[in-house]
Order: structure tokens, then C-alpha cells, then sequence
């Protein structure tokens, strides 16, 4: 046995990106040099002059930090052998360039069974992502109708993979590592990745040998606002100020790129300026007249909770009308009367346009950056050097390296190796329920490649140029669909483009769109500490927030055939709904159900898997089935922004068997949580017949800050009244106000919500609820009763009679508000309103109604399978 070593480590940016120290030594034989990377992965490298790379490429930034992996090396009959746990490699020794004839790499312990060898033909890639959705409509090019190619990921389901990163360009040891070209452009450099449908170990090694998937700071998990706007101050104020006077929590605030000076940008204008760019795209100086104070605007936005991001297109460089331009080109020791062009890849350049540029205008108040690169693909200086990669390196790196907060930058997908820059932008897609139906694969699909931070214009940015202008109107419908996927994708963030007739602000909307767009972003606040748990597990172990549901089914053929479907974390499998409704009112929608249990969170019944379920939906419904005894954390209170939560956080406890959850909690915006900086809190429940204890330990780990008390609630999702509460033993009141220390069953949802007492962290607590041996079966009652309860509501609206609808529908109607005010009544009053519905057909019939009327109420109870 022969272990594979790690020899050194790559500075300060491999110790920002790696997952683990050590080197792999490689194992030579003549011109080919083969490294074990992991039991999954070896590199091949194939060199006549025998000049093997070294240097950390652009893809595999970390991949000497891949740790000890044990490899037996052996020569046998002429064959250079290598055997890890899963893999065999075998290199006819002498023969030269890789072939198919001397070069394979098998096993038959993974499922399915590998036997490659170059030239073998990959067929069932899985899939990767693109750089933009700028001016794609559904997933095609709207100029052409073309297709959006995502290109190749990581995942296929023949179970292997070969990353070709021959002539790659590889990292230097400076401190921001900067691009150089390989000694050897020509010599062979593949990394083979072998993992049968293990697709979630594929990933784990991809983070270990590439680098890991940046957690976002905390603030980024909350709703940002955007819209290109030539904005003011005073409008930007209002806007604010808006947000909070309807309730609506907001953590980030975009500012399109009228926050600089924009000239030359009048319609049909075609000047250029001297950098031979539009004049007006790029800018670096705030647009006086928009902003006579920018940074008392900035203060004041500071002050409110929010992160502000400027737009950036950086393409003309910095030209002799910018507030900077004399410091840059001091800076840069050059001729002032001689502007320099722009160039990512020239070091001095980005040196000097951060620190006489941008990072002034952070120390202003500017969070982040949004990068907008759409100019010429490749470096001038370096050709083929992606722009949109390296930009996306220099502007993140930089601020890992000199900033006390996360970094954070917001720009377009480069390239394999972009993961460890996040966050992702879209682009300028067209507005459209085919986009809509899109976003969801495009985005769960990225996790191929680790880019697990998409961000999508919500509610679309544009429509196509052959469209009627007239009817360039938001449609509401199609609105508060994205917006509900957005409160289920990894960042939030609603865009358009200049047009006065495209408003998005919740508040422009009619009473029951308000309400679902209000509903959304609260929805999104709620699930806040759950999506930054799987922020967490991301880094951790390469498997994003938004992911296909083949990772979890790999040998269901449904799992890789299910549309929009994705798991949204470990236990929340979501739909989106992403086409209009019917006359009716309801959009109907199939979900398949994998393997497992599941409860449905809109209709509040469980359900068995392996089966398809056709639904129907309301407006304000999301089709979103969490796993059987889930444990979610969630927010207590969800109209405040991340800068104002208190840190009250309620579990949801989902119905079914026993599971484990943790809650991972840091400081939300520096470095150090790549460190031991974090703390975990366990979670777990052991089911009875008649009850349910829930465990959460005490908590694991600190970071600055951390506070060291805090008040849980507990909500158990769909069960009948209870007959006893205990936390820690103690029998608790029920009460009608949340005290702590108190329980209480919300009729509306059958929902138990105990308020625990405040205790501090460092020890744990245990809830216990027990159920009367005669408890009604409530499965699936919170959907029935809210269909009643619309039907009603419907049917008032249209009821024309002075003599008022029956009495028997009121109280059926009012079967919550009965439960909430006689408690001590659950089992009669649950029988009561079953009663009623049992009886709605022969009440109907005798109703003075007409037909019309009795078909409409009708069809708002028809069966939701």
C-alpha cells in the first residue's frame, strides 16, 4: 500500500477556497504523470518534454489540497497500475499520447459499472448552466429561436466525467493569485471524474480539489429591490420608506447604473466615445444631479438596515471627465492626456481602479458590486482569458483580501471555477410564462457545476422587440408566480427594464396580488435560517440550496424527467406553479412524488411517494411537499429585514416519522465561518403513538457576537388539540398570546404553537406533547376547511338574495374561528364541520340559488387529488 501525499499549500487565496491541506504526489511514467486526487478523481497528464503543470489552474484552484488518499501503484506485464478504493487506471507504459489502445480507467464497484478510455463517448451528461439569459424567452434565444445550450456539467448519468483543462491558465503566488499561461500549451491535462450515480460525492470531490462554495453573507438571503431607474435620492427615500410603511422587510437595495453620469445613451444615439464604447455605460462618478450628497444617501440607507449595490460596466476604462481620473492615472504613473484603455488582466490597472475608485466609494457606504460585463468576451492583454471569469476573480478575491465583510459580488457565470465566486446574474430574460417555466430547471441544473446562487430578474426584464408596445404591461398573475419561485430560488431579487408601464413595487397592485406578493417576501423571511443552513451544507459539501431531484433518486427515471421540480434544501421539495390559471381560478399543475413520505404544506395532508399528483392551486398557493417529520427553522417574526431579527427562531414539525435537523447559526457577513467561527444547534423528534418529543440540544460552537439566550417556539404542523405540553417536564398553560411559556392550537391552520421559555444556550431543552387516545384524524382537514371557507366567501360575493345564504354554510365556513374560541370542543366541533360538508349537496338543493350559482360553489370544492 502506497499513500498519495499533499506537498504545499497555495497562499492566501487556496486558504480562502480550500477544503482540506495536503498534496497528492504524482506517479510518473515517462511522459505521463497520473495524481489520485480522490477515490473518484485522477489526474492525467500526458507531456513529451515531460513539463508538467504544477501552478493551481482556474478550474482546479485547490486541487493540491485534496487530502490523503490511499492508492495501491503497481507495474504489471508492462502496465503502470493504479487501484484506488472505487477506481482502477491502467497506463500501457512507453507508448506515449494517450489513447484508447493504452489508457482506460474502470470499476465494477460503482453503479453503474465504468470502462473508459479516451474517445469514449460521454451521452448523458446531465447538464451545467450558461453565462447569461439575456434575451432568452422560456429556453431559446429570442433573436434566432436557437436553444440555450447549459453546456456540460459535472453529473451524467453514464457515471463519469472528464474535465479536459489542457492549455489551461494557471495561478501565480501573488497575493491576489493573478493569471499566467502554462510552460506547456500543447501537453495534455485531464482530470477524470468516476462516481457511478454517486452524484453527491462527485460534488464533495469537485469542492476539495477545485474549492468550495462561498456561503453568502446572511443579508443576501433576504429580498432585494432593483429596477433600472434613473432614480433620485428623494425617490430612492421613498422607496424605502415604502417598503416599511406596508411591512414588507427589504435587506438589499440595487442602483442600476444612472447612479453615474450617463451620457450618450439618448435612443438611437450611435456616438462613441474615445475608448470606442457606448459614452454613458461606464462610470465611475455619481450623477450630481440625481445625488447631490451620495454619501449622506448612503448614510441614511445604512442607517435603514440596507445593503446598497452600485452597477458597474467597466469597459471604457476610466476616462478624463471622472471624478478619479487624475488620482488613477497618477496612481498608474501615465501621461494624463493619454487614457488608458481598460483590461482586466493587467494587475497594475485593477490595483489602481481599486484603490483610487472603488474602494473609496465602498468605504462611502457601497456593499457590493455589480459587475455587468457585456463587452468583448476574452482579455485583450491575454487572449483567451474569459473577461466575465477573470473579472469575477479580481473584483472577489480583492475583497476577501481587504475587507473585514464577506465578499459578495454579483455578476454573470464565467466558467467552470466560477462557483467560488458568487452571486450569479442572470440577465435581461424576456418576460414571459415560458421563462417563468424555465428558471427552475436552469437553475437547480447549475448545481452541476456548483454555481448554486443563481439570481433572476423576477417577474422578467424585458419583451420581446416584436411585441406591441401597448401591451407591454405587467401581468399580475404571471408577477406573483416568479415571485413565489423567487422565495424558493437562492437570492430574491426583483429587476426590470426602463419602462414607466413596468412597476413592480407590491404596493401598485390590486388588494388579493398585494396580499400573495406581501405573503412571498414574508414566506421568504420565514425559511430564512433553513436556506442559511443549506447555505451552510453547500460549502460544506458542494450540494447547493436549489437542487435536481436525481440527487437524492439517482436510479428514478422520473427524478431526471421532472420539469421545474427541485429539492429547495434536505427537506423541502418545491413545484413552482409556471402557467396561467384556469377560468376557474385555479392553475392546475402535476407533481411527482418520489420515493418517501411527504406532507403537502398547502393542502396539510401526508401522502406516500412514487406517484404523480395532480393539483390545483390558487393564487397565493405554492406546491411545496416537505419530507415527513421535517424540522425546519424558521423566523419567528418575518416583517424585519436580517439587520433588525431579534433572533427568535420557530421549528416547524412537519407530521410523520422521527428525523434530525441543525440549525447553523454565524456572525452573517465576515470571513472567519470558514474557520471554527459558527455554531451548530441539533435538532430531533421521537414519535409515539400518542405524542412527540422534540430535542434540541444545547448549542455547538460560538462566533462574535453571539448572543447567549434566546426564545424558541415550537410549531407541530397539522394535529388535533392536545392534552398536554411539557418542556423539560413542566406542564405548560395554554394561553391565547404566545407568552413564553405557553401553547395554544390555531384553528385557521390546526397548527400547535408552544412558546417556550426563555434558557440559555448552553443547555438543552425538550418538548413533549401527548394527543387523547380519542383525537379526531386531522389529516388533510386545513385544506377541506379553506376550501369551504372560499367557496363561502365566493359565493356571497355573488349572492343577490336579501334573505343570506344558508346557516348551515356559515358555520361551516367559520370552522376555525369555532375551534379557536372552544378549545375544550376540538373533537365535536372538527365532527360538526364534517357533518356539514357531508350534507353541502342536499343544502344546495333546497338553497334558493341559481344553477349557475350552484355549479360555480360547487366547483370551487371540487376534489384535489
Amino acid at each position: 500500500m502506497r499513500v498519495i501525499r499533499a506537498a504545499v499549500a497555495f497562499a492566501t487565496f487556496v486558504a480562502a477556497v480550500a477544503s482540506s491541506s495536503a498534496h497528492a504526489d504524482p506517479v510518473t511514467s515517462g511522459e505521463a504523470r497520473f495524481t489520485v486526487l480522490t477515490p473518484r478523481v485522477i489526474r492525467m497528464e500526458y507531456s513529451s518534454s515531460k513539463q508538467f503543470e504544477d501552478a493551481p489552474s482556474l478550474v482546479f484552484a485547490t486541487r493540491g489540497n485534496a487530502g490523503d488518499v490511499p492508492a495501491k501503484v503497481s507495474h504489471e506485464k508492462g502496465w503502470l497500475v493504479i487501484r484506488t478504493d472505487l477506481l482502477t487506471l491502467r497506463y500501457k507504459e512507453g507508448s506515449g499520447p494517450f489513447g484508447a489502445d493504452n489508457l482506460t480507467v474502470e470499476s465494477k464497484q460503482l453503479k453503474p459499472a465504468i470502462a473508459w478510455h479516451p474517445g469514449l463517448k460521454e451521452t448523458r451528461n446531465l447538464g451545467g448552466t450558461a453565462r447569461t439569459l439575456d434575451q432568452v424567452d422560456g429556453d431559446r434565444h429570442a433573436s434566432d429561436n436557437t436553444p440555450l445550450d447549459l453546456g456540460d456539467g459535472l453529473l451524467s448519468r453514464d457515471g463519469w466525467h472528464v474535465v479536459d483543462d489542457t492549455g489551461s491558465f494557471v495561478f501565480g503566488d501573488e497575493k491576489l493569485p493573478w493569471v499566467h499561461r502554462r510552460a506547456c500549451q500543447a501537453c495534455t491535462d485531464w482530470t477524470f471524474f468516476g462516481y457511478g450515480h454517486d452524484y453527491v460525492a462527485a460534488l464533495g470531490d469537485f469542492t476539495k480539489i477545485a474549492g468550495r462554495e462561498p456561503l453568502p453573507p446572511r443579508y443576501a438571503f433576504g429580498y432585494w429591490w432593483s429596477r433600472y431607474w434613473n432614480y433620485s435620492d428623494s425617490e430612492i427615500r421613498d422607496v424605502a420608506a415604502d417598503f416599511a410603511r406596508y411591512g414588507i422587510p427589504l435587506d438589499v437595495l440595487v442602483i442600476d447604473m444612472d447612479w453615474h453620469t450617463t451620457p450618450g445613451l439618448a435612443s438611437g444615439s450611435d456616438k462613441r466615445d474615445i475608448a470606442g464604447q457606448t459614452p454613458g455605460w461606464t462610470g465611475f462618478s455619481w450623477n450630481r444631479s440625481l445625488f447631490p450628497d451620495p454619501q449622506r444617501l448612503l448614510r441614511w440607507l445604512g442607517d435603514q438596515g440596507l445593503r446598497i449595490t452600485l452597477n458597474l460596466h467597466p469597459a471604457s476604462g476610466m476616462l478624463p471627465h471622472e471624478d478619479a481620473y487624475g488620482r488613477f492615472m497618477d496612481a498608474m504613473k501615465a501621461d494624463r492626456a493619454h487614457p488608458l484603455p481598460f483590461e482586466a488582466a493587467d494587475a497594475s490597472y485593477m490595483s489602481a481602479l481599486f484603490s483610487t475608485v472603488l474602494d473609496p466609494l465602498q468605504a462611502m457606504g457601497v456593499s457590493f458590486w455589480w459587475l455587468d460585463w457585456q463587452q468583448w468576451r476574452e482579455s485583450k492583454a491575454m487572449p483567451g482569458l474569459s473577461n466575465t471569469w477573470w473579472l469575477n476573480h479580481v473584483f472577489f478575491t480583492h475583497m476577501q483580501q481587504t475587507s473585514d465583510k464577506r465578499a459578495l459580488i454579483y455578476h454573470r457565470w464565467g466558467g467552470l471555477g466560477n462557483h467560488r465566486y458568487q452571486i450569479g446574474f442572470s440577465g435581461d430574460s424576456i418576460i414571459s410564462w415560458g421563462s417563468l417555466a424555465f428558471q427552475p430547471r436552469f437553475t437547480s441544473t447549475a448545481s452541476n457545476v456548483l454555481y448554486g446562487y443563481w439570481s433572476h430578474d423576477l417577474g422578467g426584464h424585458t419583451f420581446r422587440d416584436e411585441s406591441d408596445p401597448k401591451t407591454r404591461r405587467v401581468d399580475p398573475e404571471l408577477y406573483v408566480r416568479w415571485m413565489q419561485f423567487g422565495a424558493y430560488s437562492p437570492i430574491m431579487r426583483t429587476h426590470t427594464t426602463k419602462n414607466p408601464n413596468l412597476r413592480k413595487e407590491p404596493w401598485r397592485f390590486a388588494p388579493a396580488e398585494f396580499d400573495a406578493l406581501r405573503d412571498t417576501v414574508l414566506t421568504r423571511y420565514r425559511l430564512l435560517p433553513y436556506t442559511y443552513t443549506m447555505g451552510r451544507k453547500a460549502f460544506d459539501t458542494g450540494v447547493s440550496l436549489v437542487r435536481p431531484l436525481y440527487y437524492a433518486w439517482p436510479e428514478d427515471d422520473r427524478s431526471y424527467a421532472s420539469g421545474a421540480e427541485y429539492m429547495f434544501g434536505d427537506d423541502l421539495l418545491v413545484d413552482p406553479v409556471t402557467a396561467a390559471a384556469g377560468s376557474d381560478g385555479f392553475a392546475s399543475q402535476e407533481t411527482w412524488l418520489p420515493r418517501g413520505d411527504w406532507f403537502d404544506t398547502t393542502r396539510g395532508r401526508s401522502l406516500h411517494g412514487e406517484r404523480a399528483l395532480a393539483g390545483r392551486y390558487r393564487l397565493d398557493e405554492v406546491p411545496v411537499f416537505a419530507r415527513a417529520g421535517a424540522i425546519v427553522p424558521t423566523n419567528t417574526n418575518t416583517t424585519v429585514s436580517v439587520s433588525h431579527d431579534t433572533g427568535a427562531r420557530t421549528l416547524l414539525v412537519y407530521p410523520g416519522g422521527n428525523q434530525s435537523a441543525t440549525l447553523y447559526e454565524d456572525a452573517g457577513d465576515d470571513e472567519a465561518y470558514r474557520g471554527t467561527a459558527f455554531a451548530r444547534t441539533a435538532l430531533a423528534t421521537e414519535r409515539t403513538k400518542q405524542g412527540v418529543r422534540l430535542k434540541i440540544a444545547a448549542r455547538d460552537g460560538t462566533y462574535p457576537g453571539m448572543p447567549t439566550s434566546r426564545t424558541w417556539s415550537v410549531a407541530f404542523v397539522a394535529v388535533a388539540m392536545p392534552s398536554k405540553v411539557t418542556v423539560d417536564g413542566v406542564a405548560l398553560p395554554r394561553a391565547d398570546d404566545d407568552k413564553p411559556g405557553t401553547w395554544r392550537l390555531n384553528g385557521r391552520d390546526l397548527t400547535l404553537h408552544v412558546t417556550l421559555p426563555e434558557h440559555d444556550f448552553a443547555h438543552p431543552q425538550v418538548v413533549d406533547v401527548t394527543w387523547p387516545t380519542d383525537a379526531p384524524d386531522v389529516d388533510g382537514l386545513v385544506g377541506q376547511m379553506r376550501d369551504v371557507r372560499d367557496a363561502v366567501a365566493w359565493l356571497k360575493g355573488h349572492w343577490e338574495d336579501f334573505g343570506g345564504i344558508p346557516d348551515e354554510l356559515s358555520a361551516a365556513a367559520q370552522a376555525d374561528l369555532l375551534i379557536d374560541y372552544h378549545p375544550d370542543r376540538f373533537r365535536d366541533e372538527v365532527a360538526a364541520f364534517r357533518n356539514r360538508v357531508a350534507k353541502l349537496d342536499a343544502i344546495l338543493a333546497a338553497a334558493p340559488m341559481s344553477d349557475e350559482l350552484k355549479a360555480g360553489f360547487r366547483a370551487r370544492l371540487k376534489p384535489r387529488p
